[in-house]
């Protein structure tokens, strides 16, 4: 496993920094370049993603644009959405195609402006006129971790609502019965318009047809980790008489600000409850203890992304495709079994 000192001798900056930045350390004061290098540098180091062979270079270069929901900032607090774009950008070099990244900031409709590309990657959710919008941009469009329900456009996602029945499943099995949620809801650009998150779905779904739903033992708030602390906090105020054994919290963001509410709280983990997030960050191997999570291989998205592209423009399909992207449980210590 890759360590603080690995990450610090890529990015340049000291052990200490690596381990406050990655840890959401408010105090401390780096610029967001400095941010997104550590971050970059972490996944990089992280567990072993699809590698495909480096591709032969087309003799003509391929143009392609990747459209992201989420402006500079908002990727730092989230990099699971880094982890994709990183494979976007790999994807893309082994291709020889030149690729143009777009934030969502206010520069973004001037940046794409009388633009055209040979494809377009929409990283992320937008609303039907936005979407409708993108087309005059490209003929050939794939979205990741969307919204487009309907197979109009080829898509690229985890399924959310398996994972989550994954996590329960080994919770109850390991003897968790009492098991609460925090999860958060994404938000359309633009409109505002705020999405049901699957995980929180499935998981009233699954927790009620077992007759184990708990409301009170559900805070539900925005995915970043000022959120998640605060959610665990209230969590433990409301409950503290009778706390949940387990709590699932939808993304490693949101878990490590309920980590850091537990420890305030005078609570051991996984002794007095026990923590299971979701995305495996690389931060998550670096949280004291190590926080068990789902792994998601968000870099193979990325790839897989490009590659659908490329049939796109190859003429190799006539339908649009919906690929779903494997995940697995990393079980580390913040998860105890109660046999």
């Amino acid at each position: 496993m890759a360590t603080i000192k690995d990450i610090a001798n890529i990015a340049g900056v000291s052990p200490s920094t690596i381990s406050r930045v990655l840890n959401h350390d408010e105090t401390i004061n780096v610029s967001n370049e400095t941010r997104i290098k550590i971050f970059e540098a972490a996944e990089k180091l992280s567990y072993t993603k699809h590698i495909d062979k480096p591709k032969k270079s087309l003799e003509n270069a391929l143009n392609f644009c990747l459209i992201h929901w989420y402006n500079e900032y908002q990727e730092i607090n989230d990099p699971f959405f880094i982890s994709i774009r990183m494979g976007i950008e790999e994807e893309c070099k082994n291709n020889n195609i030149n690729l143009v990244k777009i934030y969502n900031d206010e520069q973004q409709n001037e940046k794409l402006s009388g633009c055209t590309f040979d494809g377009l990657i929409i990283l992320g959710k937008f609303d039907k006129d936005r979407i409708d919008g993108f087309k005059q941009y490209s003929d050939n469009i794939v979205f990741v971790h969307s919204n487009n329900t309907k197979f109009e456009y080829d898509s690229v996602q985890a399924d959310f609502r398996e994972l989550t029945d994954d996590v329960i499943k080994y919770l109850l099995a390991t003897g968790h019965k009492n098991i609460g949620f925090i999860g958060g809801r994404e938000e359309i650009p633009g409109n505002h318009e705020k999405i049901v998150d699957y995980r929180e779905v499935q998981f009233k779904n699954y927790m009620k047809r077992k007759g184990l739903y708990k409301p009170e033992y559900v805070q539900i708030g925005n995915f970043n980790y000022k959120d998640g602390y605060e959610m665990m906090k209230q969590l433990i105020e409301e409950n503290r008489d009778s706390l949940p054994t387990a709590v699932f919290i939808a993304s490693d963001s949101l878990a490590i600000g309920a980590i850091k509410a537990i420890n305030e709280a005078g609570l051991v983990i996984p002794k007095d409850i026990s923590i299971f997030g979701c995305n495996d960050i690389p931060t998550s191997q670096y949280t004291s203890p190590a926080l068990s999570t789902v792994r998601i291989y968000t870099e193979f998205m990325g790839q897989t992304a490009i590659k659908l592209l490329l049939e796109q423009i190859n003429g190799l399909r006539q339908h649009y495709i919906r690929v779903t992207i494997p995940h697995e449980l990393v079980i580390r210590e913040s998860v105890n079994s109660l046999l």
